[in-house]
């Protein structure tokens, strides 16, 4: 049985279609990112160039997709945001099954290859006959999915959780503690936190009876705040 060892990475066959899926979620999937709502392109051609840079950023290369491939480029997208969610929300189950619905919809297989000197590793293709640039992309994440979600690493596929963001991420810590999808959506939320606090400080200074003593209140605040946090 294959297995992801819980550690800063995973291991290549997942990195290989885990960091795709990531690209294309966070691009190609509309939502909020980072406090600010995130729309994708509404005309055709816009749409496509979208979805055409996106691949060609994850390839490495330049790319020439179809309108059509392009379209289920942004397909795509959307059905790996349903697992990521899923798999945030603990329901595991219902995660593998739409995992095991995508699998057949791109006749997803593994196979291993060897090319411009690396070593022996697995390829993620699609067994259709003359799969297009979209379909062949779909088979190469959603195995690497199945894999990930297959193993103690699944855990580690995530949505974040400042406000206004639903950015996907792949938790690389060490301890499995990350929360947000940048260093921008945890610092937004520790100031959000600090703004919080300060204002929850103000309004029971304020509050205070006449005559009580001011730092023994506010000392009694600042703990209460201390030990919610």
């Amino acid at each position: 049985m294959l297995l992801v060892p819980v550690k800063m990475k995973f291991e290549s066959y997942a990195d290989r279609g885990v960091d795709p899926a990531v690209e294309l979620i966070n691009r190609l999937s509309p939502g909020w990112s980072q406090g600010r709502l995130w729309r994708l392109p509404v005309d055709p051609v816009s749409r496509h160039d979208l979805a055409q840079e996106v691949e060609a950023k994850i390839s490495g290369h330049p790319v020439t997709l179809t309108r059509q491939a392009g379209e289920e480029m942004i397909r795509l997208a959307c059905d790996l945001r349903s697992v990521f969610e899923l798999m945030s929300q603990g329901r595991q189950d219902r995660a593998a099954a739409m995992v095991n619905t995508l699998l057949t919809r791109y006749q997803a297989a593994p196979q291993l290859a060897r090319h411009d000197g690396e070593p022996w590793h697995l390829h993620f293709h699609s067994q259709a006959k003359e799969a297009g640039q979209a379909v062949a992309r779909g088979a190469m994440c959603v195995i690497a999915l199945a894999v990930v979600i297959g193993s103690p690493g699944g855990a580690r596929l995530g949505l974040c959780s400042a406000a206004n963001c639903d950015r996907a991420f792949v938790d690389t810590s060490k301890n499995g503690s990350r929360r947000f999808c940048s260093p921008n959506c945890l610092s937004r939320t520790k100031v959000a936190a600090f703004r919080a606090r300060r204002a929850i400080l103000r309004v029971t200074l304020g509050a205070a009876q006449p005559g009580a003593p001011v730092v023994a209140v506010a000392a009694a605040t600042l703990e209460r705040l201390r030990r919610r946090d």
